[in-house]
């Protein structure tokens, strides 16, 4: 057997000292596989398939379902992901959604893409260009939406949240990559014939971009009063194509 050592990167420096590059991208997807793969096994095992199964980031992962619609009598599965990105959900969407062939799958995604407009002050990173952040974020998208239709999959596509985190060094970006992304989903959404849910609309003051007071329990993540503004759109959307949840 052939071991192949990869030397990792050292980076000269200015100031007389070597520094190292980062050995590996830390990636949220990672954190909650073995579950999924043993949650996925069971559900495949036993040949039950979710009438409802949503799927993201930290916004679908906290977002406790039966507290809002477990009186409906259905098969709902959560695969959020705290931090994922549409890279990585776009890697994990046939084992954590199509291959449990649920009847609908509601998707929810885009929004952690949007820190590259940040950088990061702390690995040395600078700040990914406003356009190609934006792109990359359509493109996996897209791919998700191509799979889901080759592999009959109903797909629901949902609306980024609004934010307001001042802290963020350029929160007028992010808040223009949500306007921007949630145009798009709209258009897509038409497009190929997709239920589109507008979360965004609901949870913002009129003629805005700021959410309403005291929905959010940081800036971004829904409290219980924003998930059930979030319920309620998602409810009546889906009633409007005779969609019972």
């Amino acid at each position: 057997m052939i071991v192949i050592k990869r030397r990792q990167q050292m980076i000269s420096t200015d100031e007389g000292y070597m520094r190292l590059e980062y050995f590996s991208e830390n990636v949220a997807a990672d954190k909650k596989r073995k579950e999924f793969d043993i949650k996925n096994h069971a559900l495949c095992y036993t040949n039950q398939k979710p009438d409802f199964l949503f799927i993201g980031d930290s916004i679908t992962e906290y977002w406790e379902l039966n507290a809002y619609f477990g009186s409906g009598n259905h098969f709902l599965v959560n695969r959020g992901i705290a931090g994922d990105t549409t890279k990585y959900l776009k890697k994990r969407f046939y084992t954590d959604a199509v291959q449990l062939r649920p009847r609908y799958c509601i998707l929810g995604i885009g929004i952690n893409d949007s820190i590259e407009l940040e950088g990061d002050y702390w690995k040395r990173l600078e700040p990914t260009p406003y356009n190609q952040v934006v792109a990359t974020a359509k493109l996996h998208i897209t791919e998700i939406v191509q799979q889901a239709k080759e592999e009959n999959i109903c797909l629901i596509l949902t609306s980024l949240l609004p934010i307001h985190i001042p802290i963020l060094m350029d929160e007028r970006s992010r808040k223009n990559y949500i306007k921007e992304l949630n145009e798009w989903l709209a258009e897509v959404a038409k497009k190929n014939n997709l239920i589109f849910v507008n979360y965004y609309a609901t949870m913002v003051f009129p003629g805005t971009d700021k959410p309403l007071d005291k929905i959010t329990y940081d800036g971004l993540h829904p409290n219980a009063k924003g998930y059930q503004i979030m319920a309620t759109v998602l409810r009546n959307t889906l009633k409007k194509y005779e969609i019972l949840i």
